[in-house]
């Protein structure tokens, strides 16, 4: 489906106006605990042209205005959102910011022109820039756009819109990204994925790790050389406001990065970093519970953290997601899960796996712990439940995909009850839940049921089945799962000096011989995945870069390579 067409075959001349969701001030949520917060809001673009706002030096560095530079997400089959920040010592505040979109990155013919005004840029929404391009453009095309304030012109970012959905689409390709600690390695994988010609990226959570004492890196390297910071607050863990806003404009400077987000669109979800390790919500206070934050466990503390974390989340990311700050819950507040339609091969449906899930089965991961399969637990709630069983009874596309964060199949070893469960935070600890929506899975008669999953650092492919956290299983096949490594964040290779004889195939193996659904697990690399449709298959390849090295050029392998043909759900080894 990729194909850049910037050499600007077709041209439109239609001007439309820009909705803005950069940001203006409302009353934020859980009104017995959570003050009033300034919260983004939309705003509208002036498409009156000033000659003024589009004039700029093309001399000027564009970093010193565009620190995090720039990038687009939302996409839908008639726009995308596109999203800045204007560096404080650059901002102005009469100074109203140009946008201009094109088919060719010369913007030598911009199809739309406009402007946001001074008032819609301000330190309440952290000078961030969001605008929604919605209405406004072509379906299954790419548009290269860019900003200007002051004279200075951003760098050029390029969007790609969706098909719509009665079109006929004949392939599809994602790379799909995951947990990426900012001071456990470097992104040379994303200067791999800006080359990468690949149609959108899927980002499935951890963005960002709220630590900035090295947390969560490596205990036998340490932060890496370069990656050492303090949050505003001074706190080792971000709780303010202020200290969730730093770690996305510091994450978003890295310049590789930028690479991937400038070339292409980003459909993004959220895990927990975003806001706290292993966060969950606790049914018996209605608040949020952040267990590795000092006062995580007190609903008033805990609220005002959450809430802290999601309006960076918004201010910083610009995906098209329902919220509204002021409602009194923040469960009514954020609806991040939706579904994207490409055309008549792929639905893709994304989830919300944090926000609504209730605590660890347990409090120890042990043999005692016997509640995993308690029809009570819930990791989707019951209203994002109930729609996303609709979607997959609705969905009529060739395959169809779920972007979903942890691991959906059993990690265990032994059998029947002697079975241990070792990722509580996994699907393992919702076993009635994920039972409930693998039958929903067979229900449909879906022939083609993928799903993409991040969250435990390690490359996975293997069998889902129905009937999950029964005593005797359907073993009937499903779906296929594809796990997709980190970027950076500590894997198992990183944190446990494994014996000499202990290498990749060795480990795998163990893995393997407990869990016989597996078909392929790497502990030991980083890097990323690229997954394709097709009308014949769907290719999974995993791709290994060196995180150890801060350069465009960092070592990439692949590892292998995987193919699902049509109607089969089998796994097929083509590569490794």
């Amino acid at each position: 489906m990729e194909s850049d067409n910037d050499s600007g075959s077709e041209e439109i001349n239609r001007r439309g106006f820009f909705r803005s969701v950069a940001g203006t001030t409302a009353a934020g949520g859980l009104s017995s605990l959570l003050a009033k917060r300034t919260i983004a809001q939309p705003t509208t673009a002036n498409v009156n042209r000033s000659e003024e706002v589009f004039s700029y030096d093309p001399t000027a560095d564009p970093d010193t205005t565009f620190p995090q530079s720039i990038m687009s997400g939302g996409p839908t089959d008639s726009g995308a959102i596109i999203w800045t920040r204007i560096a404080k010592t650059a901002y102005r505040e009469q100074q109203s910011v140009g946008i201009q979109v094109a088919r060719r990155s010369t913007f030598d013919d911009p199809v739309f022109e406009g402007t946001v005004e001074p008032t819609a840029v301000s330190t309440e929404r952290d000078y961030t820039v969001k605008v929604d391009l919605d209405g406004e453009l072509d379906a299954d095309s790419f548009y290269y756009y860019r900003f200007i304030y002051g004279g200075v012109a951003s760098r050029t970012g390029r969007l790609r819109t969706l098909p719509t959905t009665e079109q006929h689409v004949e392939d599809l390709s994602f790379a799909v990204v995951t947990c990426q600690d900012y001071q456990n390695g470097y992104y040379g994988a994303f200067e791999h994925i800006a080359n990468e010609p690949v149609d959108y990226i899927v980002h499935l959570g951890d963005f960002i790790y709220e630590s900035s004492d090295g947390a969560y890196v490596s205990p036998t390297e340490g932060i890496k050389e370069g990656r050492d910071f303090d949050l505003p607050s001074g706190a080792s863990l971000a709780e303010s406001l202020d200290d969730f806003r730093f770690l996305y404009k510091t994450y978003k400077s890295d310049s590789l990065l930028q690479s991937a987000l400038e070339r292409h669109t980003l459909i993004a979800g959220w895990d927990d970093h975003e806001i706290g390790n292993n966060r969950y919500w606790d049914y018996a206070t209605d608040a949020p519970v952040v267990p590795n934050k000092e006062n995580g466990s007190d609903p008033s503390a805990a609220v005002r953290i959450t809430a802290n974390g999601i309006q960076a989340w918004i201010e910083h990311m610009p995906m098209r997601v329902e919220y509204d700050p002021s409602k009194d819950d923040l469960h009514e507040q954020l609806k991040l899960w939706r579904r994207f339609e490409f055309g008549d091969l792929v639905d893709l449906v994304l989830t919300d796996e944090r926000l609504f899930r209730d605590g660890p089965p347990c409090e120890n991961r042990t043999v005692t712990c016997t509640n995993e399969d308690d029809p009570d637990r819930t990791m989707l709630g019951s209203e994002q439940k109930s729609w996303f069983t609709e979607v997959l009874s609705e969905s009529s596309a060739r395959w169809t995909t779920w972007a979903n964060e942890v691991l959906t199949m059993p990690l265990t070893a032994g059998e029947t009850w002697y079975q241990v469960e070792f990722l509580h935070d996994s699907w393992d600890g919702f076993q009635a839940e994920r039972a409930e929506l693998m039958s929903a899975v067979d229900d449909t008669g879906l022939k083609n049921f993928i799903t993409l999953t991040g969250d435990l650092h390690c490359s996975m492919a293997g069998y889902q089945h129905a009937g999950y956290g029964d005593v005797s299983w359907n073993m009937d096949t499903v779906g296929i799962e594809f796990m997709t490594p980190s970027v950076t964040s500590v894997n198992a290779a990183d944190v446990v000096d494994f014996p000499s004889d202990w290498d990749e195939e060795a480990l795998a193996a163990i893995a393997k011989e407990e869990n016989d659904h597996l078909e392929y697990v790497n502990w030991h690399k980083h890097g990323y995945s690229v997954v394709e449709f097709s009308e014949e298959e769907c290719t999974y390849t995993v791709y290994e870069v060196d995180k150890e090295e801060d350069s465009a050029e960092a070592e990439r392998d692949m590892l292998v390579q995987y193919r699902v043909p049509d109607g089969e759900l089998s796994l097929e080894l083509l590569s490794k």
